[in-house]
């Protein structure tokens, strides 16, 4: 007796396993990422291994995400006569012209971008209270900068779907999916910088587009709603 309900356990629990690998893998492949596999021999292995194409499509979302917030940076500094500013975007993007970008790379854009960030806050900031020069902002390009940077945010909603599952796996998951070493670093550096990054840009539109609000600068909607769907 004993013997047949430790069976049926044993039954019922491989059942459970069985259908959690199950999950795992339509997880993964919302985004494209994961096995195809139905055999029990490789289900496992299915799960924890991403396909090639999944990351690359997001390397490459992440890759013009940071494109279009560079250029946004870059345009707002300009507009505000930030002259230094604008050029540190500039060859920040740089990096991001040829192939799979390093960690080494991605975290210079990263380090970048923020820095950027914090000195337009303050800018607007400054001008807002009087305490800046009186030069002219240049509206034009502040509404263009408007326009860049809201696509790169929404851009990076976009991500936000598969990045957990990439999170969840280990470097060493991810070259079982025949990614090469580079690609498959990259791909980890992102799924654990990219919600952070998003929460920071987030807040520098919001801060731009409420200092164009008040200076009279036109809002494109594309930020507005940026704002709206990356909440």
């Amino acid at each position: 007796m004993n013997k047949r309900i430790l069976f049926i356990s044993l039954l019922a629990s491989g059942g459970l396993l069985v259908s959690g690998v199950s999950n795992a893998q339509l997880n993964l492949k919302q985004f494209g990422i994961g096995g195809g596999g139905d055999s029990s021999a490789n289900a496992g292995a299915a799960a924890g291994a991403a396909s090639p194409g999944g990351v690359s499509q997001l390397l490459q979302t992440y890759v013009g995400a940071n494109q279009q917030v560079l250029s946004g940076q870059s345009s707002l500094a300009s507009a505000m006569g930030m002259s230094s500013a604008a050029g540190q975007a500039q060859s920040a993007a740089g990096l991001l012209s040829g192939g799979t970008p390093s960690v080494t790379q991605l975290t210079q854009v990263g380090s970048t971008q923020q820095s950027l960030s914090q000195s337009l806050t303050q800018a607007f900031a400054s001008r807002a209270s009087g305490s800046a020069s009186a030069t002219p902002v240049n509206k034009q390009a502040f509404t263009d900068g408007l326009s860049s940077l809201g696509k790169g945010v929404s851009q990076y909603s976009s991500l936000q779907s598969g990045l957990g599952s990439v999170g969840q796996m280990s470097p060493s998951s991810l070259l079982q999916g025949g990614m090469n070493p580079q690609t498959a670093q990259s791909a980890s550096y992102i799924a654990q910088s990219a919600p952070g990054q998003l929460q920071s840009l987030m807040s520098t539109l919001s801060s731009a587009v409420q200092f164009a609000s008040s200076h009279g600068i036109s809002v494109p909607s594309v930020a507005t709603s940026a704002l709206k769907g990356a909440q």
